[in-house]
């Protein structure tokens, strides 16, 4: 089982590749198409694929860092798994990216480590051109709202027995036009003036995502 997801992994990175140009553009533009999968939008290692498959290692590029200099970090993304003490899920990148591509991700990573606001603001305006299939948002679905709203929307959840008044929403039977859906998502209840228990999820999306995850909530309705 683990062998077939290490293979889904390298699949999944290499379908959406291109040619790119330019230094933390390219390394940015290059980090949206490649590497959100694992490392998540901002880094922070809540990709799509450590939050679904069980004891996936961790992806946070901001902890653990086996790579402290740009030439170490440069053979890590080439090498992937191969280079030493790298985890079994990283994909070797040699054969799909450039030496010049490799070396402008490895830049925009260390751009993302050492000036983190301006690089998660450059790397947002990749992010939101990239237009998310129902099937993304189906699995941020179930990485981010199952717990509250249950596997099939229905508001039965896990945390359904402690959240009260209102409980979860029963997304199934909901008609809200997609503005509220984004709004909600987006800011939260409380601040929509709706249940202050639906956090808000702006900062942990992009408007893309949250585009993918209100179309695969409107898939839930009966």
């Amino acid at each position: 089982m683990k062998t077939t997801n290490i293979l889904i992994v390298i699949y999944i990175c290499t379908l959406s590749l291109s040619t790119f140009g330019g230094e933390f553009d390219n390394g940015a533009k290059i980090y949206s198409y490649s590497c959100v999968l694992c490392h998540g939008n901002k880094g922070m290692g809540d990709g799509y694929l450590p939050m679904k498959i069980k004891d996936y290692p961790s992806t946070n590029l901001f902890e653990n860092i086996k790579s402290k200099d740009r030439e170490n970090l440069i053979k890590v993304i080439s090498q992937g798994f191969l280079y030493k003490d790298v985890d079994a899920y990283m994909p070797p990148w040699k054969d799909e990216l450039s030496k010049r591509e490799i070396a402008d991700l490895a830049d925009f990573i260390i751009y993302l480590r050492t000036d983190t606001l301006p690089a998660i603001n450059l790397l947002e305006q990749y992010l939101n051109k990239i237009k998310r299939s129902v099937r993304i948002g189906e699995l941020i679905f179930q990485t981010r709202c199952i717990l509250c709203h249950g596997k099939q929307g229905r508001g039965d959840g896990r945390l359904s027995k402690i959240i009260k008044s209102p409980p979860p929403a029963n997304l199934t039977i909901s008609q809200l036009p997609t503005e509220s859906m984004k709004a909600i998502i987006s800011y939260g209840g409380q601040n929509v003036g709706r249940s202050s228990k639906m956090p808000p999820w702006g900062d942990f999306l992009t408007d893309s995502e949250i585009q993918a995850l209100i179309d695969y909530v409107k898939t839930l309705r009966e």
